[in-house]
């Protein structure tokens, strides 16, 4: 059993509610439809903030509880996330996707493997697209170097949440 299967087994809103800032950043943008990826959606916080605001959302994550849990609000809301088990570094998403957020996500990657697969699901945002990272401050800084190698504008880079926009 997986580490996040055992932890979201014993509490069903282990993370609890999207934070202040993602829903600030969220409901600023300037495109009211779309899709976005949700890297290690987990239980679904953030997928579930973006779907009830109208977006399309896929929500892909290693966890078969979490997703399980996530499953249910899915069916009992009637919300647009598409469900993906699965490992996101062997993930492809769709083309054109207008939003990606990795909430949380890239730490539980190996150092020598987050670049890779952000440059991988960068090549899957469209011009115009919007990349949300927010994790340990530690892991951003690669990060940031890619995004900024690819051209990328930096909206926001404070306590931990990297924003960028692919022009």
């Amino acid at each position: 059993m997986q580490k996040y299967d055992k932890i979201y087994a014993k509490d069903a809103s282990y993370f609890g509610h999207t934070s202040k800032q993602f829903t600030t950043l969220f409901s600023n943008l300037d495109f009211v439809s779309g899709t976005i990826l949700d890297l290690g959606a987990g239980q679904g916080r953030d997928s579930i903030f973006l779907a009830k605001r109208g977006y399309n959302v896929i929500a892909i994550d290693s966890s078969k509880v979490g997703l399980d849990q996530l499953r249910e609000r899915v069916e009992e809301e009637d919300l647009p996330i598409e469900i993906v088990h699965a490992d996101a570094q062997g993930y492809t998403p769709p083309q054109d996707l207008d939003a990606i957020v990795a909430d949380r996500f890239f730490h539980e990657l190996p150092n020598n493997s987050r670049v890779k697969l952000l440059q991988r699901m960068i090549g899957h945002l469209r011009q115009g697209g919007y990349m949300l990272i927010a994790d340990d401050k530690s892991v951003l800084p690669n990060l940031r170097d890619t995004l900024k190698k690819e051209k990328f504008e930096v909206l926001r880079d404070k306590n931990g949440i990297l924003f960028t926009y692919k022009p």
